[in-house]
């Protein structure tokens, strides 16, 4: 497949990062593509680092107007039908967009967004967890929506999306400050039949550091997920809605512990323990709270 790809960066404020993000991008064995960055009102260094890969990626500078506006300025802006999100503190893996490439070449269906694994790595680039998602390819459509409403199990670092979905099925929701990517792929799979297709590879390293956005908000902001679940799930007629709570409420009886709260727990754990006293820790805690953690992983993949 010799499709063009338009790798997507927002960068606000990530100056220690931002760097080794886009080499990343640029060290793609893919050989077409293009890496759009998008300031969006950076006041560190931020811009001065993206001008000096500016013979080699396009800059657009605009006032903050937050993630979900900077991806759409960036989308609008693609030459390419390939859109491919990118962090300005994350890693792509080389083969990153070749795999994710050749992967929509064989599933041939605009509906299928495919997705992979990946490692979870500290501040200081060390990889602290990987992340081997079940995979849920078997499943049906409404077995696997299920899970998505119980929680987000896709890194969208680790997709690639057609533009015309974009087109067809509108853009991320610039009223969200947060979880723009959860609230996208609900709707899309909600309410426009998608289904995300796991890659078994591991494609990118995801960072969890102090300065992270995600981080802050979890810790002074309300659960947003059950605010963008309810959002979807007001679109469908009363029937469907209440299947849909009925199975969720199932899904959560059957499972200890989500898979967001306990990835928190570890990260937690594996950035300031030892990892030998970090699986000491989390061992106490599942038994503290009656988790068979044998059940439990093999759902969870870890």
């Amino acid at each position: 497949m010799n499709e063009f790809v338009s790798i997507v960066l927002p960068v606000y404020n990530a100056e220690l990062y931002v760097e080794e993000a886009i080499n990343s991008c640029l060290n793609q064995t893919y050989s077409k593509f293009e890496v759009i960055a998008v300031n969006d009102g950076s006041t560190d260094s931020s811009f001065e680092i993206l001008d000096s890969f500016s013979d080699r990626i396009r800059i657009i500078s605009q006032e903050n107007k937050g993630i979900a506006g900077a991806l759409n300025t960036g989308i609008r802006a693609m030459k390419s039908n390939w859109y491919k999100l990118m962090n300005a503190d994350d890693v792509l893996y080389p083969d990153c967009v070749e795999i994710l490439i050749s992967e929509v070449s064989k599933i041939n269906d605009e509906k299928v967004i495919p997705y992979g694994n990946y490692d979870i790595i500290n501040s200081q680039g060390k990889i602290i967890r990987e992340q081997i998602e079940p995979n849920r390819n078997d499943l049906s459509e409404f077995e696997r929506n299920v899970v998505l409403l119980d929680h987000q199990y896709v890194n969208f670092i680790t997709t690639i999306i057609h533009k015309s979905i974009f087109l067809k099925y509108g853009y991320y929701n610039e009223s969200m400050n947060f979880s723009e990517d959860y609230e996208l792929m609900l709707r899309l799979c909600l309410l426009h039949g998608f289904r995300f297709h796991l890659i078994e590879k591991k494609l990118a390293k995801y960072r969890n550091h102090e300065g992270q956005d995600t981080i802050k908000k979890n810790r002074t902001a309300p659960d947003f997920s059950i605010y963008i679940r309810n959002l979807i799930l007001n679109q469908l007629d009363s029937l469907e809605r209440e299947k849909f709570e009925i199975a969720l409420m199932q899904f959560k009886k059957n499972m200890p512990i989500s898979t967001r709260t306990k990835s928190r727990i570890n990260d937690f754990l594996l950035e300031f323990f030892p990892s030998s006293s970090a699986r000491k820790i989390s061992k106490i805690y599942r038994k503290l709270t009656h988790q068979n953690p044998s059940t439990y992983y093999q759902e969870e993949g870890n």
